[in-house]
């Protein structure tokens, strides 16, 4: 356990600013001899791809005031999916097709990500920052993230569960791939630690509102805490109706909940976890840090983060081998392997064969106010 204290987290940004069209991402953007074009897919009408974007647009204005790659300015293209797989397919075609776009960034969630891979694995290195399922550790060459899969964080989550909140949990999970993958990570990994899974109920992310009837079974059980394993939508929900019931069990989820920070006080003590935080010491994040206070007025989070560092490989990549797709894609499958690792804001990124990152750790917080407390960290970060 390390000391408490308050990591402020960016509040969801709202508005549609931030999108921009299939159409204009795939015909705009200027000759691509003197441009790189990095596409930018995930759902930029909501916080978690609001907050990828910002940290996307730091990178390349960082990399841009260095004097861009091999003389090329960095160019995003940034598409919403909506969090939707169908949408997905048609944001990662657009891409597919447009030779200009030399690799991505993204797709946000699980699910666009696993849906779009099939068109990506036919010749365009896709980098997620925060998609999190272990189904995509099999979703082909082409995929990469930089957040670990929910199978190897999950583990330090349960520990955490059952050292710090009790023996006996129930689940509520989103019925889509990274609740599921979320779902059966934790709760594999609680059980194997000691701890009883009393119950689970699966619901609809963006579609589920009322959650009575599963909260009633929760108040007749009475467990130690309720795991979430779902998006800020659902999770917001959750907690405001669980609270009005007056279930005062702990509420805990994964990095999926860090949009509720700053929205309601209802929400402060919900234990969420995340893969970075802005005191992480050294002049790299520091950095970052001061860039992004100057550019925005609050503390980066772990989705900013992670994008800005998934922009700063790609853009290294295409510095030492150029800006073909598929040397791009072969230099990112060997970082940390056949090449160095790269050091990150969130963290020293290295790639699995599969391009799962290795050996990343969690930060585990309490929501407070528009912060986080923090409250262990569990691994290295």
């Amino acid at each position: 356990m390390i000391p408490t204290r308050i990591v402020r987290i960016l509040a969801p940004v709202a508005g549609a600013a931030a999108l921009v069209t299939l159409a204009s991402a795939c015909g705009g953007g200027g000759d691509s001899t003197e441009v790189f074009r990095v596409g930018v897919a995930g759902p930029l009408e909501q916080a978690l791809g609001a907050h990828t974007l910002r940290g996307a647009e730091l990178a390349r204005d960082r990399i841009n005031a260095g004097g861009g790659i091999d003389g090329r300015q960095l160019e995003l293209l940034p598409v919403t999916d909506s969090a939707s797989s169908q949408h997905a397919l048609a944001v990662a075609g657009g891409f597919l097709a447009d030779n200009s776009v030399a690799a991505v960034l993204g797709h946000s969630t699980s699910g666009a990500t696993l849906s779009a891979a099939s068109i990506y694995g036919q010749g365009l290195a896709a980098v997620s920052a925060t998609a999190t399922s272990p189904e995509i550790t099999n979703a082909g060459p082409w995929i990469f993230r930089v957040a670990p899969s929910d199978a190897a964080s999950a583990a330090r989550l349960a520990d955490f569960a059952l050292r710090e909140l009790g023996q006996r949990a129930v689940i509520l999970y989103a019925n889509d791939a990274f609740g599921r993958g979320l779902r059966e990570a934790f709760g594999s990994a609680y059980a194997n630690g000691g701890g009883t899974i009393v119950d689970e109920y699966p619901y609809i992310e963006g579609t589920t509102d009322d959650f009575e009837p599963y909260l009633m079974g929760i108040q007749a059980s009475r467990p130690d805490l309720v795991f979430v394993a779902g998006l800020d939508y659902g999770g917001s929900r959750i907690i405001r109706q669980a609270r009005q019931m007056g279930i005062e069990a702990p509420i805990m989820g994964g990095d999926g909940l860090l949009g509720l920070v700053g929205q309601d006080p209802v929400f402060d003590g919900t234990f969420v976890m995340t893969f970075y935080h802005a005191e992480t010491p050294g002049e790299l994040n520091a950095e970052f840090v001061r860039a992004y206070r100057a550019a925005y007025g609050e503390d980066p989070d772990a989705w900013a983060a992670m994008a800005y560092d998934a922009v700063m490989l790609i853009a290294k990549a295409a510095a030492e081998v150029g800006f073909n797709r598929q040397e791009i894609r072969d230099y990112l499958e060997g970082v940390g392997r056949s090449r160095d690792n790269f050091a990150g804001v969130s963290g020293t990124i290295a790639f699995d064969e599969n391009g799962d990152p290795v050996d990343k750790g969690v930060a585990i917080g309490r929501i407070s106010g528009n912060g986080i407390e923090l409250v262990s960290v569990e691994g290295g970060l």
